[in-house]
């Protein structure tokens, strides 16, 4: 069975590897635990170390075949070194296989040294501005690659990014993909046993059916965006729920870790980054959510914000100096306030009037919220968008008349109706007409007998 002793040697193609003994558990071969299988940590003669990730027999499927053979296309880009790896099949690695069935369809890749996000929430380990910038950065740069190939990694999470060189310079570090067996593309087939919606990074729209499209990453990424974004305030870090930021029962509902991490990200990059977090939150689709590359653009934008920010701290002539159109982008101007109560209430009864179809009154409520915000604030935003879908939808209503086709078909009816009914009546007037005449004949004729 697997695993061996750790004495045991493995024949993988032209090397031999050993198994790494646990750094805390004695005697025990040195592995992670996934949901679809372990990891567990190689080293060849050469002290190379390497990864072995052997499936539960539920996913120990020949399709992983075609999944690396897509892989190895897109494998030197940043954040998918996983990608390189290697399945082990009855064609080339039989021997092995004889000996250690649990193996069918490893997958052999490198050996990642690393820290998830999950364990650095956990951890509540503050990150500087530039680091977490660097890490959203670094991110979204690798999502944005799969996005455009048209492929999802769908089932991202903190548990499944490893932050590599966490303690070094903002420069040295990056972002790792890992347990990427499920990915989306159009090439694959559906996987049986897609991941299960209770997590932190799954709107409640997909808790039940999930998801698997090319869409799948845009809401779990946005969340893991906005996370990297804001740990470096201390206040984010002690409101984080446990290994994710929100609570999953409290997904795209009004919560004080919302208010929080919205006002954080309007405070440290500027409102462009704050604006597309109020719209993951309110999204109904994935189709609805930023794509990453609305994420890279607003970073950029917040690169800008952040250094404009620290040029104004070191040098606070330097406000006074500036021309008035470029102070508008100071945080405090800008700075997100939560919704009172009242506004908590207006803007659901205008929601709820979209939903039945009132789109007038939705419109005008829509239109008294947005006049309690500053224009370019995430909140005026978002109603902002929020008023320009219910436009639409009013414009097809009044500018979209029936066909013409149709009016002379409804015409020609009713004119066929009316002639009917018309028919009807004159019928009814010769009948009665022709009775009372045949009894005047008949009196006459009456009449007429009597004298004679």
């Amino acid at each position: 069975m697997f695993p061996p002793e750790l004495t045991t040697e493995l024949h993988i193609r032209s090397q031999v590897y050993r198994l790494v003994p646990h750094p805390q558990f004695e005697g025990m071969p040195y592995g992670q635990e996934g949901r679809e299988g372990t990891v567990y940590k190689l080293v060849n003669n050469a002290g190379e170390s390497s990864a072995l990730k052997v499936f539960r027999p539920a996913f120990r499927k020949p399709s992983v075949m075609k999944l690396t053979e897509l892989m190895a296309d897109m494998k030197d880009h940043s954040g998918l070194r996983v990608w390189s790896r290697t399945i082990l099949n009855p064609l080339e690695d039989m021997e092995l296989l004889g000996q250690y069935p649990e193996l069918l369809y490893s997958a052999h890749m490198p050996w990642i040294e690393g820290k998830t996000w999950s364990e650095f929430m956990l951890d509540r380990e503050v990150t500087t501005p530039e680091k977490s910038l660097k890490l959203a950065s670094v991110l979204v740069s690798t999502m944005a690659v799969l996005e455009q190939a048209g492929i999802a990694h769908a089932d991202l999470s903190a548990a499944n990014l490893l932050i590599v060189n966490a303690n070094q310079e903002s420069e040295d570090m990056s972002v790792e993909l890992v347990d990427v067996e499920g990915m989306y593309a159009k090439q694959l087939e559906e996987p049986d046993n897609l991941p299960e919606g209770a997590t932190g990074y799954t709107p409640p729209f997909l808790k039940e059916y999930g998801d698997w499209s090319p869409q799948s990453d845009r809401f779990a990424g946005g969340i893991l965006l906005a996370e990297m974004l804001a740990w470096s305030s201390t206040d984010i870090c002690k409101c984080a729920w446990g290994d994710s930021y929100f609570d999953p029962q409290e997904m795209q509902q009004p919560s004080e870790r919302y208010t929080l991490l919205q006002a954080t990200l309007e405070r440290q990059y500027g409102p462009e980054v704050a604006a597309l977090l109020s719209r993951l939150w309110s999204a109904e689709q994935l189709q609805q959510c930023p794509t990453f590359g609305e994420w890279q653009i607003a970073l950029a934008s917040a690169k800008q914000f952040v250094e404009q920010a620290a040029k104004v701290v070191s040098d606070p002539d330097t406000e006074l100096q500036q021309p008035e159109e470029e102070t508008v982008n100071l945080p405090s101007e800008y700075a997100v306030d939560a919704l009172t109560s009242a506004q908590e209430n207006q803007l659901a009864r205008a929601r709820q009037l979209e939903r039945q179809g009132n789109l007038t009154s939705a419109f005008w409520e829509y239109g008294k919220l947005i006049e309690q915000f500053k224009e370019r604030t995430p909140f005026h935003i978002e109603i902002g968008i929020a008023m320009e879908q219910v436009q639409e939808g009013i414009d097809q209503t009044v500018f979209n008349p029936e066909p013409k086709q149709t009016l002379v078909k409804k015409g020609w009816a009713q004119l066929l109706h009316q002639n009917k009914q018309s028919s009807y009546e004159r019928l009814w007037i010769y009948v009665i007409g022709g009775s009372v005449g045949a009894l005047v004949f008949a009196f006459i004729i009456y009449v007429i007998g009597l004298f004679k």
